[in-house]
């Protein structure tokens, strides 16, 4: 198994999906062989999309922030259930590494509860797995 080179982080802008942004900003610009990173926001729903288009390119300047703009990440705002999308955009895109936040996250920035979003991804995801807490 070679080390992954597609990335897709997967952000909602609570605290432990940022910290998994920065993690792979500083991993990214540390590797030899740079990997190619999407930045992926899920909005829940149609009228949520322009909150997940501020928070992607948060999360941009966060990614590019810690590596140092060595890696410019491809950025990406879909619409529909964040566990579903995930898997379906990480096939799509042919990625080999989902790095994604874990514990108290809320996926739905409308939603009071933890969900169980990593979790889902550990399930249903064949490749390789960073949970960042």
């Amino acid at each position: 198994m070679s080390f992954p080179t597609k990335w897709l982080i997967a952000t909602n802008g609570s605290k432990y999906a940022s910290e998994a942004v920065k993690h792979a900003g500083l991993l990214s610009a540390e590797l030899k062989v740079k990997p190619e990173v999407t930045i992926l926001v899920v909005a829940s729903s149609k009228e949520q999309e322009d909150v997940a288009l501020g928070i992607v390119e948060m999360a941009k300047f966060l990614f590019e922030e810690e590596g140092q703009k060595i890696v410019e990440p491809n950025l990406e705002v879909r619409i529909g259930a964040p566990g579903d999308t995930i898997i379906k955009t990480a096939h799509e895109l042919g990625c080999d590494h989902i790095l994604i936040g874990g514990a108290d996250f809320k996926w739905d920035v409308n939603e009071d509860t933890p969900g169980g979003i990593s979790n889902y991804v550990i399930a249903n995801f064949q490749g390789v797995i960073t949970v960042v807490k």
